[in-house]
């Protein structure tokens, strides 16, 4: 059972008394409202709690009966029911009444209590740097009282915000001792006590506790005897949410799908109107874990559309963001990614705010040095997490706009060379074509070649040329030498000295011219595609084709032959 459950069971539960002694409640049967006591009104309020019936009736009966008869103590415990009945602010107002009211009286007692209702009503909106301020006060007050009551109940909410801390070790420590003073039989007969109410939420605490520090086996004992004092107080109200912690302790067990089970069957049993964020978010992450991420985004999803709203949460549901920026990646919905990234940068701002200034009045006024340490470490974490997430925001914003300014030079690239190649005061780079005159002769450029063997060589070359034999996809170095009669070292010599390139550079590149001055005059072959293009010119495969194309000209014959179509259709307009 997670804190935030335990602090809206409080907001609707915090002052229930359960028959305390039977025949109150036959004396209480039947009569008109104007004729219950105090302790019988307590006890009607009680009864419309457990039933998630209106209260504000009767609680406004209690505080006009209060003020008549001039009772500040029961003035003081009418405000704190009413503060817990209406909406916030109006809360505020009640619960600090209370606090004056008990001033008045000078009673220490009165005084720590009506504190820490207003300190608890502060953790029941988030509000947990002020609620502490109160919650201590309320401690202060209690130094010189002997009152064992209200400070096992001071020493409660204490350990509810060590648990908000991560401090569980410390936490259970209190709880217990809290379970077994709450469990005790007590004649309540005094107005405002509750013992029975304190020992649920105590021990739903403690079982939570047990969950994190996986000491699960603890929980078997503490579960039996929590069923034992609901069967024996008809208390089934809080069936629903000793069921949720089963099911809490079934995730960390790894016990996935009873923890689906245990967690929905609590969902239907609950008699509150609170969203159970708790119960949703180990629903989510039961579900991730067994593989079904789209039901467990569902649940994420659901989780965020109420938790966010106030950005005061509790960082224990951090991790369902995580999942959805994952999960949203995978589905490369930029749109999403981009909103859960700043919906968690924002709040690890509200984690860093809330939760930097519980440990420093922790410290100061209440634990000892060893908090400092474990302060450093979740302040460091919180802000590693921010630094890593503004990193990655970064690196992508650099890495797209520098992806984008390639690519528009990439562009213009193109297009400039798009327009040397057709340009018509601009001829391609042509190969050198050496010609022989009869009365002429060669000066070789070869040591061991004669003048007639250059001669000779260079005019088959022409001819070569000029009869395209170059589109034969068959020909090769050594196929070529034997027809001109020569061999392949002499071939390639006059070719890398007259021709100025090497043998495969010098037969690409006439296949390449060949095509281009094909597409430029021959408007249909732009229809054809790359592959067959390749084969037209003589080469064995479209990827020769198209590096030796780029490697010539510096731009892709797809994007070539796309210019090439754009000019002609503007041409035409």
């Amino acid at each position: 059972m997670e804190i935030n459950k335990i602090k809206k069971l409080i907001i609707n539960h915090l002052i229930i008394i359960l028959l305390f002694f039977f025949h109150i409640q036959l004396n209480a049967q039947g009569k008109k409202l104007e004729d219950l006591s105090f302790l019988e009104l307590e006890k009607k309020i009680d009864s419309l709690i457990s039933i998630n019936s209106n209260t504000l009736p009767t609680i406004k009966y209690y505080i006009k009966k209060s003020k008549k008869e001039n009772n500040d103590q029961a003035l003081i415990y009418a405000y704190r029911y009413a503060s817990k009945a209406t909406l916030e602010d109006i809360g505020y107002k009640y619960a600090d009444s209370a606090i004056v009211i008990a001033k008045k009286t000078n009673n220490n007692e009165l005084i720590s209590e009506a504190l820490l209702n207003k300190g608890v009503l502060l953790m029941d909106y988030y509000q947990y740097g002020p609620a502490l301020d109160y919650i201590l006060q309320a401690k202060k007050y209690l130094n010189n009282v002997k009152n064992d009551y209200i400070n096992y109940k001071t020493l409660y909410f204490i350990a509810q915000n060590k648990m908000l801390l991560g401090q569980i070790t410390e936490a259970k420590k209190h709880l217990s001792i809290c379970v077994e003073f709450f469990k005790q039989p007590i004649n309540e007969t005094e107005l405002g006590y509750d013992y029975k109410t304190y020992y649920s939420y105590a021990l739903m605490s403690l079982i939570d506790c047990n969950t994190k520090l996986k000491k699960h086996s603890e929980n078997n004992s503490l579960y039996k005897e929590a069923y034992e004092f609901i069967n024996k107080n008809n208390a089934r109200h809080l069936i629903p949410y000793f069921i949720s912690c089963e099911g809490t302790d079934a995730y960390y067990l790894k016990k996935f799908s009873v923890a689906i089970n245990k967690l929905k069957k609590a969902q239907l049993l609950y008699q509150d109107n609170w969203p159970h964020y708790t119960d949703i978010f180990y629903l989510g992450m039961s579900y991730w874990k067994l593989g079904n991420k789209k039901e467990a985004v569902k649940y994420f999803e659901k989780l965020d559309k109420e938790y966010y709203k106030d950005k005061n949460q509790d960082p224990q549901f951090r991790p369902a963001y995580e999942l959805l920026i994952e999960y949203y990646a995978s589905k490369n919905n930029t749109n999403k990614q981009l909103e859960y990234i700043n919906k968690l940068m924002s709040l690890d701002k509200s984690y860093e705010k809330n939760y930097k200034y519980l440990f420093a009045k922790i410290h100061k006024e209440y634990d000892t040095k060893k908090l400092i340490d474990e302060k450093n470490s979740i302040e460091n974490s919180l802000k590693i997490h921010q630094y890593l997430t503004l990193f990655v925001i970064i690196i992508s914003i650099v890495l797209i706009s520098f992806s984008t300014y390639k690519y528009f030079q990439m562009q213009r690239k193109y297009k400039e060379r798009f327009e040397q190649i057709i340009s018509k005061n601009t001829e391609i780079k042509k190969i050198p074509v050496t010609i022989v005159d009869e009365d002429k002769t060669v000066t070789p450029k070869i040591a061991g070649l004669s003048e007639s063997t250059v001669t000779y060589i260079l005019e088959q070359l022409d001819i070569f040329e000029k009869e395209q034999q170059f589109l034969d996809s068959k020909i090769t170095q050594k196929l070529l030498s034997e027809k001109l009669g020569t061999n392949p070292t002499y071939l390639s010599k006059i070719i890398n000295a007259y021709k100025e390139k090497s043998f495969s550079n010098y037969l690409n590149d006439l296949r390449l011219e060949y095509i281009v001055e094909l597409l430029k005059t021959e408007h249909q072959f732009l229809e054809k595609e790359i592959k067959e293009l390749a084969n037209i010119a003589g080469f064995t495969n479209a990827e020769a084709f198209s590096d030796n194309f780029q490697r010539k000209f510096e731009i892709k014959p797809s994007y070539f032959i796309k210019m090439m179509k754009e000019n002609i259709k503007t041409s035409s307009l």
